[in-house]
C-alpha cells in the first residue's frame, strides 16, 4: 500500500493506492499519526488506485473510522472500485463510511 496526503474533492484527503494488506500495518499507523484529526476529522480517502484488500486492512479501515468518530467525523470513500467496495460492505464498514 502506498498513501500521499493530497485534496480530494477539493479537501484534504488521503490518496491509496496498491494493494492493502497486513503487511501495511507500520505504514497506516504512520499514516494516522500524520493526519490531523482535530482539524480534519472527515477523512476523505480516494480508493480509486486500490487493487486488493485483505482482512488485515479491513480491519485498519475500522480503526480509521473509530479515530474519526472520536474526533467527531467520519469516512468519505471517493473513486471506489466496485471489488473493493463489496470487499468493505461484507465486512459491514458501510455503517462507518460514506461511498461517493
Amino acid at each position: 500500500m502506498e498513501y500521499a496526503f493530497t485534496t480530494v474533492d477539493g479537501c484534504d484527503g488521503i490518496l491509496l493506492s496498491g494493494r492493502c494488506t497486513y503487511e501495511d500495518g507500520n505504514r497506516f499507523h504512520d499514516m494516522l499519526r500524520d493526519w490531523d484529526f482535530a482539524a480534519n476529522p472527515v477523512v476523505r480517502i480516494d480508493l480509486r488506485f486500490v487493487t486488493f484488500i485483505d482482512s488485515a486492512a479491513i480491519g485498519m479501515m475500522f480503526i480509521l473510522a473509530n479515530r474519526c468518530r472520536e474526533a467527531g467525523g467520519h469516512i468519505v470513500a471517493s473513486g471506489t472500485v466496485p471489488h473493493i467496495v463489496r470487499a468493505l460492505r461484507r465486512a459491514t464498514l458501510d455503517r462507518y463510511i460514506e461511498f461517493r
